[in-house]
């Protein structure tokens, strides 16, 4: 009896984490509701957020690995010129997980679903972040009588694992190690360890307290491990699919961060700087109706580092859009 009393203490105390991490999860949540509407798209919950009212709508596509929330800055303030949306791919954000291949044609074709069941007006304007860029260029290469403007902001070329310094042996490192990656992220999600050690939480003084608490909500959810990869495997065929899409006609806007990077930083990362400003410049090649913006001093997000010169670019596009004056095509600015 002693050593069953002994094995039911170690069991409880072995479950006790695992446990008190669900329902902190759940408490959470239900403190952080879900903002927007959810949708079935393929038997699958997908989340949206639309704010403001007018046409065009803009429609937001977040980084590799980002949510919704990477929009928090810039949805607000565009939203007060027309329709903006937010969303969450699948496996990110409160959009489920789902089985299956991560490429673009798959994300376009979950997009253009949540849109129609959501009864999104269009015609849109696509914005796409990093990795974002590659889908909006799928998206308006497939559904081309749909888009009438897209922004790519210091977005992925299809051409970086090839042209990038040391970016195709990373990301063969980063596949192959996947695996065993995601083994020992579950564990320590389920284990509860995560929250124990505080990684489930986001201390940031300059964010407001909704963005705090739905972070809080998001992260460390059992079902969701994982999620946030679940495209990386898929980029190169991603990049092969989107490597011809051309934006014939379409005004389209490049705002780049800024290729001098940090000043101590060593002659491989300005070599890697230098090609990437290289592929940002022929972005604008997709259309003879483009234009390039540098963003002074940003980084990667270029969105966060200037919000307000990204804001005025893309309200630029849209009023050219709804037959404003022209933006200036065909130029490079440093701004």
């Amino acid at each position: 009896m002693r050593v069953l009393r002994y094995a039911v203490a170690c069991l409880s105390l072995a479950l006790a984490p695992p446990l008190w991490n669900l329902a902190a999860t759940r408490w959470t949540h239900r403190q952080n509701p879900v903002p927007g509407t959810l949708h079935t798209v393929g038997g699958y919950p997908m989340h949206l957020v639309c704010t403001g009212r007018g046409a065009p709508t803009v429609v937001l596509e977040a980084a590799a690995s980002a949510t919704w929330l990477a929009w928090r800055r810039v949805q607000p303030r565009l939203s007060e010129q027309t329709q903006v949306c937010s969303y969450d791919r699948a496996g990110h954000g409160w959009s489920d997980p789902r089985p299956g291949v991560r490429d673009a044609d798959h994300v376009v074709a979950e997009l253009h679903g949540l849109l129609d069941q959501a009864k999104v007006a269009r015609p849109l304007v696509l914005v796409g972040h990093s990795a974002g860029g590659l889908y909006v260029r799928a998206y308006a290469s497939r559904f081309p009588a749909e888009v009438v403007g897209v922004a790519l902001l210091d977005a992925s070329s299809p051409q970086q694992a090839d042209v990038l310094p040391g970016w195709r042996a990373q990301y063969e490192r980063n596949v192959r190690t996947a695996a065993a990656r995601l083994r020992w992220e579950r564990v320590r999600v389920w284990s509860g360890w995560e929250r124990l050690t505080g990684a489930c939480a986001l201390s940031d003084p300059d964010e407001a307290p909704e963005v705090v608490g739905q972070y809080a909500a998001l992260m460390c959810r059992p079902a969701f491990v994982g999620g946030e990869e679940n495209e990386y495997a898929d980029f190169e065929a991603t990049a092969r699919q989107t490597a011809r899409t051309r934006l014939e006609g379409l005004p389209l806007l490049v705002v780049s961060r800024d290729p001098a990077g940090e000043p101590d930083a060593s002659p491989e990362d300005r070599e890697f700087e230098r090609v990437w400003s290289e592929e940002q410049e022929k972005m604008k090649t997709l259309s003879a109706r483009s234009w390039r913006v540098v963003a002074r001093g940003a980084g990667h997000d270029v969105h966060h580092d200037r919000l307000d010169l990204v804001v005025a670019q893309l309200r630029l596009l849209v009023d050219h859009v709804r037959g404003g004056g022209a933006p200036p095509f065909g130029t490079t600015e440093v701004s």
